[in-house]
C-alpha cells in the first residue's frame, strides 16, 4: 500500500523543503504522513470548493501550491468557515502536502515552468532570496516587441483574458525580461536595477504603479491566479512518478477554480 511519506519523499526530493522562503510555511499542512494513499489530487490553492470535490472523487491526498494554513489556528470554531474546512478535511482522512516558494526557487519548478510558458531565452535567475537562491528568471522574447504589443504577448502566453499594463511608453521596446511567479511587487526594484526592459508579476499596488510608471520599468501584471500552471506540471509529474515508482494510486487534477475575481469587460 502507497503511503503519504512515499509521494511526499518524491516531491521533497524535487522542491526541498529548506530552500524556501523565511516564514513560508510549507510541507505538511493537515495529516498523518503515514496515511494510505489511493487517489491524490493537484491544486492551486485548497478551499472549501476544493475539499468537496476532493470528497466527492475520494481524494486521500491534496498537493497544493498555495499554503492552506498561513497563518497559526488560534481555535477550531466551525462557524468560521475557513476552519470547518480544516474540520472537513480531517473528517473525511485527507492529508494536504504544500509546495509554495520552494516551488519558485526549485530547479525545473514553477519559475522555470512560467520561462518556458513565455518562450524566453538565455533564461538565468533573477531576484537573489535571503538564502542566495533566486526565486524568479530573466531572459530574452523571442523577438523585440513594443510594450502595448508585449501585454497582449503575455496574456495568449499565460492563456489569459486580461493583464494590466504599466508604462510610461507604449511604444517601448521589449527585449529583456524578468519575472516572480505570484505576488512578486516588491522585487521590481531588482528589475531596474539589472536594467531589463521589462518586469512581470502579479498583484502590483497602485501606488506602487506610480513609482513604476516614474522609474522608466515597464511591467505587466497578469493576476495571481496564472500560478494554476503548478497544478498542471506536478500532475504531470505525479502520472510520471505513478508508473516509475509503481505506486498504483489514482491521479487527480482539481477541476475547480479557485480564481476569486472575474474579469468583467
Amino acid at each position: 500500500m502507497t503511503k503519504v511519506k512515499d509521494i511526499v519523499n518524491k516531491l521533497r526530493e524535487k522542491f526541498p523543503e529548506d530552500i524556501a522562503s523565511k516564514g513560508d510555511p510549507v510541507g505538511m499542512q493537515i495529516g498523518d504522513i503515514n496515511a494510505p494513499v489511493t487517489r491524490v489530487m493537484t491544486t492551486l490553492d485548497v478551499r472549501p470548493e476544493v475539499v468537496d470535490e476532493a470528497v466527492e472523487k475520494g481524494v486521500d491526498l491534496i498537493v497544493s501550491h498555495h499554503p492552506v494554513m498561513f497563518r497559526p489556528a488560534k481555535n477550531l470554531d466551525f462557524s468560521d468557515p475557513q476552519y470547518a474546512m480544516y474540520g472537513k478535511i480531517i473528517k473525511n482522512g485527507i492529508t494536504v502536502y504544500s509546495i509554495h516558494t520552494n516551488s519558485d526557487k526549485a530547479q525545473d519548478g514553477s519559475s522555470d515552468w512560467q520561462a518556458q510558458e513565455l518562450e524566453l531565452t538565455d533564461v538565468e535567475p533573477f531576484a537573489l532570496d535571503d538564502d542566495g537562491i533566486a526565486i524568479g528568471r530573466k531572459g530574452h522574447l523571442p523577438k523585440p516587441m513594443s510594450a502595448y504589443d508585449f501585454a497582449y504577448y503575455v496574456k495568449e502566453k499565460m492563456n489569459i483574458k486580461m493583464a494590466r499594463l504599466i508604462t510610461a511608453d507604449n511604444e517601448k521596446q521589449i527585449s529583456t525580461v524578468g519575472f516572480i511567479c505570484g505576488d512578486g511587487g516588491k522585487y521590481w526594484h531588482r528589475a531596474v536595477e539589472e536594467k531589463l526592459d521589462a518586469f512581470i508579476t502579479g498583484d502590483i499596488y497602485y501606488h506602487v504603479g506610480h513609482d513604476i510608471v516614474s522609474s522608466g520599468l515597464t511591467v505587466v501584471d497578469p493576476g495571481h491566479y496564472t500560478e494554476k500552471l503548478f497544478k498542471y506540471k506536478v500532475y504531470e509529474l505525479l502520472e510520471k512518478w505513478n508508473n516509475e515508482e509503481e505506486w498504483n494510486v489514482g491521479v487527480e487534477l482539481s477541476e475547480v477554480s479557485t480564481n476569486p475575481f472575474q474579469d468583467l469587460f
